[in-house]
C-alpha cells in the first residue's frame, strides 16, 4: 500500500486507477489518499459511499446470476470505510 499511494502521490501527472468495484482495492486507495490530502472522515467516506449508488445495478444483476452471493457483503458499508479511516 505504501507503494501505492508514493507512486500516485510523487507522479508528475494525473493517474488512473481501478478496480471492477471500486469499493475495495481502489476504495481504500482512494481513503488513504483523501486523508494524506488532509480531507475530513465525512467527505472521505461520502465519497466511498457514491460507490453504493453507483454500482446497485452492475450488484442486483450479478446477485441475481448467482443466487449464493451475500448483497451484504458485496455493497459498501459506511461501517467498513469509518473502521478503515480508524486504522489510518
Amino acid at each position: 500500500m505504501e507503494k501505492i499511494i508514493n507512486t500516485i502521490m510523487s507522479a508528475s501527472s494525473n493517474v488512473l486507477y481501478f478496480c471492477t468495484a471500486g469499493k475495495d482495492r481502489t476504495g481504500v486507495v482512494s481513503a488513504v489518499l483523501l486523508r494524506k490530502l488532509g480531507y475530513s472522515d465525512e467527505i472521505i467516506i461520502e465519497d466511498y459511499m457514491k460507490s453504493k449508488e453507483n454500482l446497485a445495478d452492475m450488484l442486483t444483476a450479478y446477485a441475481k446470476e448467482r443466487p449464493e452471493a451475500d448483497m451484504e457483503i458485496m455493497i459498501p458499508h459506511v461501517d467498513n470505510i469509518s473502521r478503515l479511516l480508524k486504522q489510518i
